[in-house]
């Protein structure tokens, strides 16, 4: 996937007034591809358009889907998701 399509896919979720439905979200994550899941749960976790419940399934989602979650994310900010969805760290984050 290219980057502009990326950025296309996270802008208009950005543009949205209310948090996505798992059925929204699982859409964009086939759209932007796996790999790229963790910037995806980052951004939308700082523009609150994660809701509780759905944070908790989308957090460990995106360090599964990540071929390599650590060099997507830092390690302080898979923490900060974590534990933001209510969730300890996965096995392997420092």
């Amino acid at each position: 996937m290219s980057q502009a399509l990326y950025e296309i896919t996270v802008n208009a979720l950005l543009d949205r007034d209310r948090p996505l439905t798992p059925a929204e979200w699982e859409a964009a994550v086939a759209r932007v591809g796996g790999p790229r899941a963790p910037q995806l749960v980052a951004e939308l976790d700082d523009a609150g358009l994660l809701g509780a419940d759905l944070l908790a399934v989308a957090v460990p989602a995106a360090w599964e889907l990540a071929d390599r979650p650590l060099e997507r994310l830092p390690a302080d900010r898979w923490r900060e998701l974590y534990a933001a969805a209510g969730a300890g760290p996965p096995p392997g984050l420092p």
